[in-house]
């Protein structure tokens, strides 16, 4: 059977999909799990081959209902059966057509049986007919509107046109067969305004002229109400305005012939403005005022022509010419004018008069005419300071603290020399180049005198109200140093014979005119140039001021005396400090002193010549001393004697320089009959001696440590008739290193010649080298600095400064101090090429790279001993993560789980394996405690790393060729055009670091 395919089909499919879908696939769809389901419980899903529609479905959905319906033992439905049903259904619509059709031709048989009938609207002004059809006449019509006795509108041609369509079968329906007449308006309801009619147009957008007048009027400023211009009208109080027109209407007539009156013509409501009145019957708006009439808004409004000021000060009548003679004001208006401006007080009746009369008598009126004046207060007036002085001669606060601060008497009088004798060379010539001069004071001398504010007389506005006058300002009188103010708080008087001094330009202060020197054992008496007749302290003037200070020794009243009688008579005028009172000086000691017996130089030796080379002719390598020979001797300090100040106290010597001498074990000490201590070389050798001097409270402290070590001479080179050289001490080789001979020493190397290529020179101080190394596989080491005429293609560290005097080529250099070039000799055109230049604390060269693109790399700001260090730690914390990983699988746990290890222990059997789990925990805290602190030495490298990237920099002092790259410190650089006189460093720019290149401005000293 057919129906039987699509089960047979269903079924393959579903078992196909449960045999290609996995178990355990998640993703497996919905369908497919109930294919699987079904097929679990022995059932199948039938699908059809095709994908369903939705009349499809609905054709499913009602079968199954026909199903249900027949009962299970019912037939299936047939092609033929389906083709029955669609033919009922045919006959079924033709049956429904056929009545619809009877339907229509009753409901026409109907209508035919109606008879003819007559509508008339509810306003009579038309008649309408409900039905004509072909049987219906033109006389069946009239008859019809006779009986209705419809006399007036009858259209004709309407009823012919109706009838002679119905004779044509087409029934017509709801004619109109007759139509009145309706009233009309001939003229619509106006307003008539009595102004010109340029007061009465006007635009949306803009103001009017009326309008702008209204804006002045009642505006702040007399001005916009002169420089107004426009048309105006003035009327006066009772005035009319503008008033109502009626409407003209025309009667209509209706179907029956009787006259139809307007039913109802639109109303026109005046609005009133500003002091306008509407009348009783409403159809005229009259002014309530005397003014200037117009439209705001479109409402009549009347504006009163009296202007009145801000301040209430001031009250204008205004007049703008119109262009008909306007109403004369009577007394009465203009009064009522000011009234409702609220103008009670100041008014000008005169004023108000002479305009009634002129406007009586036609005659011209200003434009605006004062009518009402206020009494304007009188403000108080601010209290004031006088001074007893001009302020604008006294010399600044802070130039006269700049100099009164200066430490040496000396410097005092230098500077006022600059400022007053500009540049006079001769005792006579005492012209005064400045127009600085001091006040001089004496005690009790009014200095600053205050003016007590007042508190001003009230006001009264033309509206009656008081105007209030403001109270002057008062100013406290404060005052600095040196002055005393009465009890009133008027005067302000000097408490001391001093000189005026204004500090930020206002606080007055006296200041003392004694200067005492920064050691207290001299007072001074400042002798200042002074406006008007100058004045000088007393004797008894200047005791009180020294009393006043304290000071109570060295000071001579005679000695004064005798100065004061020289300066009354116009004597020592260019000594600007006199000594009036002199304290006892302390006399220093004398320093312990070391006498070297022996020529003792410490600089490093080496000079770099014209061509680059290291040269030690002119300079021992060392000092040497043989045994017993006298070093030298340490003279010890002699104390000072003490003075006193002028204050009275003792003044201390300052304390003499004390020197401790430390030698090693080939040195021993004598003391001496002169109280010294002598030195003695009990072996041999070479003699090395350093200095540090520190200050501890306040003492002055200086080290000398002095050794005697050993040192070796090779007179030629290093070959095989030395063999390779290894000695305690320094070695001083005459000649060159020959090729894969080593040198190795723990103090410093010197080398007259050359380093071969392979050779290995190692030294814990400095290695010093006359020429030059060279070679791929030779290398220095060095625990100080290394000196070179060049270095070409070798290996090169020093924890110190690498300076070569020529050039270095190709070469691998890493100092923990500076990399030098100055580009001596013949390689100064090419100073710096090639290779890896590392120089923690900057690289400085006369060139660096080269035309031909030579790989040259410079890094600074990176020390490498601290580099090798954090590699260091970085494999330790290595190795300590590998041995705490051991530990915790020992205790058989995989990671650092507190909770998981307490829960391991507490389940322990004996006592003895707890144990060993309580070490192996013991061990992980001590190997966690190594890393973190391991982790805190990290962190402080990088700090250390930032911080001198920061301050680190890379000169060139005359070429930079392009390729050349740079590292400062993280950031790098690729040098892409060449430049010149130009250094290197790292700025900060919107919180982000990046390298900067600026101009050389000075040419780094390199020593």
């Amino acid at each position: 059977m057919m129906a039987e395919e699509p089960e047979d089909i269903s079924t393959d499919t579903a078992e196909d999909s449960a045999n290609e879908a996995p178990a355990e696939d998640s993703g497996a769809d919905l369908l497919g799990g109930l294919e699987s389901l079904l097929a679990e419980e022995g059932e199948g899903l039938d699908l059809p081959d095709d994908d369903l529609s939705e009349n499809d479905l609905t054709d499913l959905f009602d079968d199954d209902e026909d199903e249900e319906e027949s009962g299970e033992g019912a037939a299936p439905v047939g092609p033929r059966a389906a083709e029955s049903s669609r033919d009922t259904r045919r006959r079924e619509r033709s049956e429904r057509n056929r009545r619809d059709r009877e339907d229509y031709h009753n409901l026409e048989s109907h209508l035919q049986a109606t008879p003819l009938g007559l509508e008339i609207s509810e306003d009579k002004m038309t008649a309408r007919v409900n039905r004509i059809t072909a049987e219906s006449t033109i006389e069946q019509i009239h008859e019809l509107i006779r009986q209705q006795k419809i006399t007036f509108g009858i259209d004709e041609e309407n009823i012919r046109s109706a009838i002679a369509k119905s004779s044509r079968g087409q029934n017509q329906f709801e004619v109109t067969v007759a139509r009145g007449k309706a009233p009309r308006v001939m003229r619509n309801t106006e307003v008539r305004y009595h102004m010109p009619t340029e007061l009465i147009t006007g635009t949306e957008d803009a103001k009017t002229d009326f309008e702008r007048l209204k804006v002045a009027l009642e505006g702040p400023y007399l001005e916009a109400c002169k420089s107004w211009r426009g048309p105006v009208r003035i009327v006066g109080k009772g005035d009319v305005i503008s008033e109502i027109l009626p409407a003209e209407v025309a009667p209509g007539t209706n179907v029956f012939g009787e006259e139809m009156a307007m039913g109802r013509v639109e109303d026109v409501t005046l609005e009133v403005g500003d002091h306008v009145t509407l009348s009783e019957d409403g159809q005229q708006t009259v002014a309530d005022l005397y003014g200037y009439v117009g439209l705001i808004g479109g409402v009549p409004t009347v504006l009163s022509p009296i202007w009145v000021s801000s301040d209430h000060m001031e009250a204008r009548f205004i007049f703008h010419k119109p262009a008909e003679p306007p109403p004369v004001p009577t007394e009465e208006d203009l009064h009522e004018l000011l009234e409702m401006k609220w103008i009670e007080y100041g008014v000008m009746e005169r004023q108000l008069e002479l305009i009634t009369i002129r406007l009586g008598e036609k005659q011209a009126l200003p434009v605006t005419v004062p009518i009402a004046q206020g009494t304007p207060e009188i403000q108080g007036e601010d209290a004031q300071v006088k001074f007893a002085f001009d302020p604008y001669e006294l010399m600044k606060w802070n130039q006269l603290q700049s100099l009164l601060s200066l430490k040496a008497p000396e410097a005092i009088q230098l500077g006022l020399t600059d400022i007053y004798e500009g540049g006079a060379s001769t005792e006579e010539d005492d012209e005064d180049h400045s127009g600085i001069r001091f006040k001089a004071v004496r005690p009790g001398e009014v200095v600053v005198e205050k003016i007590p504010a007042t508190t001003g007389v009230i006001g009264q506005d033309i509206q009656g109200e008081e105007v209030v006058a403001d109270e002057g300002k008062d100013q406290p009188l404060e005052v600095g140093e040196g002055l005393q103010i009465n009890d009133e708080e008027l005067r302000a008087t000097s408490a001391a014979f001093g000189y005026i001094a204004l500090r930020w330009d206002i606080e007055v202060n006296v200041i003392s005119p004694l200067w005492i020197s920064p050691d207290r054992t001299t007072a001074f008496f400042l002798n200042l140039p002074q406006s008007g007749a100058p004045k000088y302290p007393s004797v008894e003037e200047l005791t009180s001021l020294l009393e006043g200070l304290e000071i109570t020794h060295g000071f001579v009243p005679e000695r004064w005396a005798e100065i004061l009688e020289d300066l009354r008579a116009g004597k020592r005028t260019r000594e600007f400090l006199l000594p009036i009172a002199q304290g006892t000086s302390p006399v220093g000691g004398r320093d312990a002193q070391f006498e070297w017996s022996v020529q003792i130089d410490n600089d490093k030796p080496g000079k770099i010549m014209e061509d680059g080379s290291i040269d030690f002719r002119d300079r021992n390598m060392t000092t040497v001393a043989q045994e017993g020979d006298l070093l030298g001797k340490l003279i010890p300090p002699k104390p000072g004697k003490g003075g006193m100040d002028i204050y009275g106290n003792e003044l201390k010597p300052p304390q003499p320089l004390n020197i401790e001498v430390v030698t090693d074990s080939r040195i021993y000490a004598e003391p001496e009959e002169d109280g010294s201590m002598a030195f003695f070389c009990e072996t041999g050798g070479g003699i090395s001696s350093d200095e540090e001097l520190k200050t501890v409270k306040g003492r002055r402290h200086m080290r000398i440590n002095i050794g005697v070590y050993p040192i070796t001479n090779i007179e030629g080179d290093v070959d095989y008739s030395t063999g390779n050289i290894d000695f305690n001490g320094d070695v001083v080789i005459g000649g060159s290193v020959q090729s894969q001979f080593s040198v190795k020493a723990t103090g410093t190397v010197t080398i007259g010649g050359y380093v071969e290529a392979g050779a290995y020179v190692t030294a814990g101080k400095d290695i010093l080298i006359a020429r030059g190394v060279v070679g791929t596989a030779t290398e220095l080491v060095a625990g100080g600095d290394i000196m070179s005429k060049f270095i070409q293609e070798a290996t090169v560290r020093a924890t110190g400064t690498v300076k070569v005097g020529s050039y270095i080529f190709n070469a691998s250099v890493r100092a923990g101090g500076e990399v030098q070039v100055p580009g001596m000799g013949e390689g100064k055109s090419r100073a710096l090429v090639g290779g890896l230049i590392w120089g923690a604390q900057g690289v400085t060269a006369r060139s660096i790279g080269s035309p031909y693109n030579t790989s040259t790399r410079l890094v600074v700001g990176v020390d490498p001993d601290q580099v090798n260090r954090a590699d260091q730690i970085r494999a330790n914390m290595h190795t300590c993560d590998n041995k705490q990983r051991a530990l915790l699988k020992k205790l058989g746990v995989e990671h650092l789980d507190l909770d998981l290890i307490k829960q391991k222990l507490a389940r322990v059997a004996s006592a003895k394996q707890k144990q060993q789990m309580l070490m192996a925990v013991k061990r992980i805290a001590k190997i966690a405690e190594l890393e973190r602190n391991q982790q805190e030495e990290l962190e402080e490298i990088a700090e250390e790393q930032r911080k001198l990237a920061q301050r680190t920099q890379i000169n060139v002092l005359n070429d930079l060729f392009a390729g050349v790259e740079i590292r400062i410190g993280e950031h790098t650089e690729l040098i892409r055009e060449d430049a010149e006189k130009c250094s290197f460093r790292l700025v900060t720019e919107d919180e982000e670091q990046k390298i900067f290149m600026d101009g050389l401005r000075n040419t780094p000293r390199m020593g």
